[in-house]
């Protein structure tokens, strides 16, 4: 009886294991430097380039001019959208794309319950799109003036296709120092309740879309 009893927990145990074990291709670590936090994360992806290269223009062209359709793919399950948050609570509302400035404005309220409220916080960055050479892209998002949630920003989506290989790569690294009061509110271990796993997630949309639609093929 005892046997049956140790050998369930051992299975259960390799179970959990197995399962917990992230892809060798997948990676998220956070470096904080006098102030800054400096995000960098990694999916592998195995879904047709073509289609990936499709997915990742839909996303910055939602992110432009139809926040509401992003929200339904590509910024799901992000807790943007007022969605309940224990620490903060993020509703973002719309976007502004300026094609002859290169400036994307986002408009929204950040909420730390019971302390303070920011109605209607604009944050400007400049978008800048990048092609290499071998297919590898970039999306890039800059801080274009100072806030009153952020003090410097930079975001660099790069995907790079897999070509013969197995795999392609999802990469988004962020540098972020954050304004007086949240410099001072979101500490390190803060910042992964926060920031973090949302970085991760935004990867995650467009893997699952991309090999959504590979599938379909």
């Amino acid at each position: 009886m005892k046997f049956k009893k140790y050998l369930f927990l051992f299975i259960l145990l390799l179970t959990v294991a197995a399962t917990g074990k992230a892809s060798p291709n997948d990676s998220i670590s956070t470096r904080y430097t006098n102030g800054q936090f400096t995000t960098y994360c990694q999916l592998g992806i195995s879904a047709n380039d073509s289609i990936t290269n499709e997915v990742v223009n839909l996303f910055v062209s939602q992110m432009c001019s139809d926040i509401k359709g992003l929200f339904k793919w590509g910024l799901k399950g992000m807790s943007l959208a007022r969605e309940k948050d224990e620490i903060v609570y993020f509703d973002f509302k719309e976007t502004r794309y300026n094609s002859k400035t290169g400036i994307l404005k986002g408009i929204g309220d950040v909420i730390v319950p019971g302390v303070t409220t920011f109605n209607d916080l604009s944050v400007d960055t400049r978008l800048t799109l990048r092609n290499f050479s071998g297919g590898k892209r970039e999306v890039r998002l800059d801080l274009a003036s100072p806030n009153l949630f952020i003090r410097e920003l930079r975001g660099s989506f790069y995907f790079t296709p897999k070509g013969n290989r197995k795999y392609g790569y999802l990469q988004l690294i962020t540098n972020v120092r954050f304004a007086w009061f949240f410099d001072v509110f979101i500490t390190q271990k803060t910042y992964k309740t926060v920031l973090e796993w949302r970085i991760r997630q935004v990867l995650k949309n467009i893997k699952e879309e991309s090999d959504k639609r590979t599938k379909l093929m």
